[in-house]
């Protein structure tokens, strides 16, 4: 999709959105008629579509964009027979157990699968710049909810265990009298460690695909190395259970008061859901998000207050996530549809233990002229503030 389509497309999503919101405002605090009903389902369903063609447009100009990106850093990009980018001859020339890593500070290091080289954290230099192993990050990011929700993302160089204290309950202060004794308040915390779990895949090419067009190999990199690993890790980062695998939000996260059935319709859900915004401390709601399943935002999406006007509002801008109640909706395909979590993804830190390894072998399937490629990248997560997040539950088969 081009950009004048998706401009198009945007155009026609902003003129369905107006007159959902004329349509609404016409019959607010009245029965609509059949007719009018119809009229809103299918300007809801309109919505609906141009949302999902905007998101897969941008998507499509952010992929141009990459390439683009990427041919303007490869000096060899079009050529045959010419001068090549270091890059692309590091990337074909790998020996058997050789691998590159992709790190923040540098495109390339070649080393041995077992070589960890330190990234610099001085001073702003642990920032990722528009490196390879900063675009094949930034698709890994864009896979996982939590990760493109806010969370808080560490890189360190290896993956030996980190201490971190988690935060379960806060110190209180009150009045003292004069002379009188001070009392101790304490926060309440836990010692919980994070390791580093490792994420990796290999996918076989032919030696065709590799040997004739530089650009390919290196957007495929980026295109299907960051979504696979990406997806793997945010899965975790979501409902991971801690053993053998990160502990993920919803199950680190306490479970809510507020419950409603699954069947429940109309006020008994919005009356649950903002009886969940209101179980977390104010002090993180103002950052909090919802992350539901698709099929519980199809349900959140018909609800109403009293005077008939939706809790659901559409995101003016594109690519920006709508909003319930005021708060920002993320939907993940990993989510079930009984667990609606609301809470401060700021709070979840990510931990991305070394450089990105990118291995090959020619001998694996030799046979068939084709080179494998190996992608690795240890990972943790863990909620180093319990307080910032709530998780209900449904009731009901």
């Amino acid at each position: 999709m081009d950009a004048t389509t998706l401009s198009a497309n945007f155009e026609a999503r902003e003129k369905a959105v107006n007159e959902l919101r004329a349509l609404t405002d016409e019959w607010a605090g009245k029965d609509m008629p059949g007719e009018a009903r119809e009229k809103e389902t299918k300007l809801l369903a309109d919505v609906a579509d141009f949302d999902d063609r905007v998101k897969r447009g941008i998507e499509a100009v952010r992929a141009s964009e990459t390439a683009q990106a990427l041919m303007a850093d490869l000096k060899g990009i079009g050529t045959k027979g010419g001068e090549t980018d270091e890059t692309a001859n590091e990337l074909r020339a790998l020996a058997i157990g050789e691998g590159i890593n992709f790190r923040p500070d540098k495109a390339l290091h070649k080393s041995g699968p077992e070589l960890r080289a330190a990234i610099d954290t001085t001073a702003g230099k642990n920032v990722i710049g528009r490196t390879l192993f900063g675009r094949l990050i930034a698709e890994a990011v864009t896979r996982s909810t939590v990760m493109s929700g806010g969370a808080t993302i560490l890189s360190t160089a290896s993956g030996e265990p980190m201490d971190f204290t988690v935060v379960t309950g806060r110190a209180s202060a009150a009045i003292v009298t004069e002379n009188s004794t001070i009392p101790d308040s304490n926060p309440t915390t836990v010692q919980r460690s994070m390791g580093a779990y490792k994420y990796a895949y290999a996918t076989s090419l032919s030696s065709e695909f590799v040997a004739d067009q530089t650009l390919d190999l290196v957007a495929f990199l980026v295109s299907d190395a960051g979504p696979a690993i990406g997806h793997g890790m945010g899965l975790h980062f979501l409902t991971g259970t801690g053993t053998g695998q990160p502990k993920g939000v919803l199950v680190a996260a306490p479970a809510a008061t507020a419950a409603f059935a699954k069947t429940a319709k109309d006020t008994t859900v919005s009356d649950g859901l903002i009886d969940l915004f209101y179980e977390l401390p104010q002090s993180y709601r103002g950052n909090a998000v919802y992350v539901v399943s698709d099929a519980t935002a199809a349900k959140m999406r018909k609800l109403k207050n009293a005077d008939g006007q939706y809790l659901w509002q559409n995101a003016l801008t594109a690519g920006a996530p709508a909003t319930f109640n005021g708060a920002p909706v993320l939907t993940d395909t990993g989510m079930p549809d009984d667990k609606v979590f609301f809470g401060d993804l700021s709070k979840y830190t990510v931990r991305l233990a070394g450089p990105l390894r990118v291995d090959r072998s020619l001998d694996v399937n030799f046979k068939n002229d084709q080179i494998v490629y190996r992608f690795i990248q240890r990972a943790d997560g863990l909620l180093v503030d319990e307080r910032s997040a709530k998780v209900l539950t449904m009731t009901g088969p």
